[in-house]
């Protein structure tokens, strides 16, 4: 097994965050709650979004909230957010043939493209076994998101 890429020091904080959504066909057979997922990506100046629709990757631009601010604005909002670092991908030669989805996305753009997770609900349990991501209630407690 590969080693798993360090932090940078200047490693960005990242957002990942999952949400229920309705669906069709075998979609329906995801978690509920966990059938979508999409990330940010701290900056000195603001908060990145990358959301892999199945049409397109929606890119969007955030001024530069604390990160315990936007977990509590998904969590208020039904949304299970975790937060973590982004690390730098280690370099590889494998080529990798997987289906083009959310959680394919999310993973390359954290750098953790050999996390075994195909499914928003695996993502989940992946990065919350690492140890290294937090959830809202991990982070702000739980007053603090049902307020």
């Amino acid at each position: 097994m590969k080693p798993k890429p360090e932090p940078s020091e200047a490693a960005p904080a990242a957002v990942v965050v999952f949400e229920h959504r309705e669906a069709r066909g075998v979609l329906r057979l995801l978690r509920p709650g966990f059938r979508h997922c999409f990330c940010l990506i701290s900056r000195e100046t603001g908060w990145m979004l990358c959301d892999p629709l199945k049409q397109s990757i929606h890119l969007a631009w955030f001024p530069a909230f604390g990160a315990e601010r936007l977990l509590r604005h998904f969590s208020r909002n039904g949304r299970t957010a975790l937060l973590g670092t982004a690390l730098e991908p280690a370099p590889s030669l494998r080529i990798r043939l997987r289906p083009l989805t959310c959680v394919e996305v999310v993973k390359r753009i954290l750098g953790l493209a050999e996390l075994p997770a195909a499914t928003p609900w695996q993502l989940h349990e992946a990065l919350r076994r690492t140890g290294e991501w937090r959830s809202a209630m991990d982070t702000i407690g739980i007053d603090a998101v049902q307020e």
